[in-house]
């Protein structure tokens, strides 16, 4: 007998064991992700207080986004560059690979969103951004990438502006260009190229070499030459050595440029005392000799500025298309799924919705205490629950199995009273079009459930037909919310106190005759109608 308990006490412990297994394994490579952190950021600290490791000042920064890879380019203080980027399932860092990622995945969306905000901050504001990003619930290889990136941006520091400038025109004289030309710059520190100025730049360069005589020229400069971004002035005395691109904003010329000056969407305009040895073209502006030199030809090509602006209007007016159907494809595809839920739901218990709408109409108040309550005690509840499991042996190998059921049936019950409300409102107005004399052919559950799903998800249809209309949409999203969520609240409420639709209590059935209540809905053609029409 002894030998048989101590054979079923080791068998309980092995199957115990063989259960925890999986999570122990976790919790171990958790934790070794966990120590290989604080290795690597210990390390770091140590390099960086001998003086290994020094933190690198950025001066300036690009981004490019597409839909095969997401890139930021830093330009640092000594004269190189960190490239980090997502392409193809891989984490490239001045393009070597030193991770993977799932294309699509958290890791991949969040990083896009990340640099598409970085279009509106400058180069202090990006950097700040990209040290602090950090995405919850990576696991794997995602996890690894993500602590590849926070190494990546680790030993780097924003610049502070008049450093940054100094930096910027060491650069320029490094690469042959004017040192004011690129202090002078308004926005090129920290304004970056999207796909739309990108789409822009590719049809100008297009257009470009189709101009006669000078188109060639101009294309190869617009195609090789660095590109500037906003306002750009060469001051007297300065020599620019090549050609000088600028986009979205004007060249004023001071001093002299040895090669093409080209303003894409801009003007150019040489100065007193200016010289352009080569071509000065405006494409979108004017070319204006306000005193200086211009040895080569001179085009205005207002044109291609125009076509570019329309193209430009094109995309938008298609982004806003796109957006529009996207969002009334959202709010589509909702009601359908709940549409089928819904008939699936009184198809296998009727009965059960019936009651259910009927507690949520005749006792809305109750069921909305009940429901608002009832969310707030989920999460103790909960807790409340594991707690007691995890006491017993029994309840540790079943608690997995409780906590699917727990989650499965708070959501069950959220989503069977949203459409038991949905049921409640499209009988009322079922009810009240019938006693005003309208026409109804066959009223039944589906019909409810159809109406009341047509009234609870209008508001977000709504929203996304005008969403063009700005603030309204606020408003309109706003109240869609509200309205949603105080009907999923009451249709809580009123599964719960019904029972999931087997106690009646609160429901306002009556078995005997019925009430004014009913009497009002009825239509005129019976009799009980007309005998109450013929009243004095």
């Amino acid at each position: 007998m002894f030998r048989s308990r101590a054979r079923s006490s080791l068998l309980l412990a092995a199957a115990l064991a063989a259960c925890a297994a999986p999570a122990q394994a976790r919790d171990i490579g958790h934790a070794a992700d966990e120590a290989r952190s604080i290795l690597s950021d210990g390390v770091h600290f140590v390099r960086h207080a001998l003086g290994l490791d020094r933190d690198t000042a950025v001066v300036s920064h690009a981004v490019s986004l597409s839909p095969r890879e997401a890139v930021v380019e830093f330009e640092l203080a000594d004269g190189t560059t960190r490239v980090v980027s997502l392409r193809s399932g891989e984490l490239l860092v001045n393009g070597t690979a030193v991770a993977r990622y799932r294309q699509g995945g958290a890791l991949d969306r969040a990083w896009r969103q990340a640099l598409a905000d970085a279009a509106a901050k400058d180069t202090r504001g990006v950097l700040a951004g990209l040290r602090a990003f950090k995405v919850a619930g990576l696991s794997g290889d995602e996890l690894a990438a993500e602590r590849r990136l926070d190494a990546a941006f680790r030993n780097l520091t924003a610049e502070a502006p008049a450093a940054a400038a100094l930096a910027a025109s060491a650069a320029a004289q490094r690469i042959g260009v004017s040192t004011s030309a690129v202090a002078g710059s308004a926005d090129s520190g920290g304004r970056a190229l999207t796909l739309a100025d990108i789409a822009a730049l590719d049809s100008l360069e297009v257009q470009l070499r189709a101009v006669p005589d000078i188109g060639p020229d101009v294309a190869v400069s617009v195609r090789t030459s660095p590109l500037r971004l906003g306002h750009v002035a060469v001051p007297a005395g300065e020599r620019v050595a090549g050609s000088l691109v600028v986009f979205r904003g004007n060249v004023d010329v001071y001093g002299t440029v040895e090669g093409n000056v080209v303003a894409l969407l801009g003007n150019v305009i040489c100065h007193d005392g200016g010289l352009i040895e080569g071509n000065a073209v405006s494409v979108g502006g004017h070319v204006v000799e306000a005193g200086g030199t211009i040895r080569g030809e001179i085009k205005s090509l207002s044109g291609l500025g125009k076509a570019v602006a329309a193209a430009e209007r094109r995309e938008e007016a298609r982004s806003a298309f796109d957006l529009l159907v996207t969002d009334v494809g959202t709010v589509v595809a909702v009601f359908i799924a709940l549409a089928m839920v819904g008939f699936g739901t009184v198809f296998f218990g009727r009965r059960h919705v019936e009651v259910v709408a009927d507690t949520a109409s005749h006792s809305f108040g109750r069921a909305f205490v009940v429901g608002l309550l009832g969310q707030l005690l989920l999460l103790p509840a909960f807790a409340m629950m594991i707690v007691g499991l995890v006491l017993t042996i029994v309840g540790i190998l079943v608690l997995p199995f409780a906590i699917l059921a727990y989650v499965l049936g708070a959501a069950l019950a959220v989503l069977g009273g949203y459409i038991a409300v949905a049921h409640a409102i499209g009988e009322t107005v079922t009810r009240r079009r019938m006693a005003n004399g309208a026409f109804v052919r066959s009223p039944n559950s589906y019909g409810y459930i159809f109406s009341g799903l047509v009234g609870l998800l209008g508001l977000w249809a709504a929203a996304a037909l005008f969403g063009w209309l700005g603030p309204v949409v606020f408003l309109l999203k706003l109240a869609a919310v509200i309205v949603t969520w105080l009907a999923a609240t009451t249709g809580f409420g009123a599964v719960l106190l019904s029972r999931a639709g087997l106690r009646e209590t609160f429901a306002g059935r009556y078995s005997g005759e019925m009430t004014d209540e009913y009497l009002w809905a009825t239509p005129p053609a019976t009799p009980t109608a007309a005998r109450m029409g013929r009243q004095p």
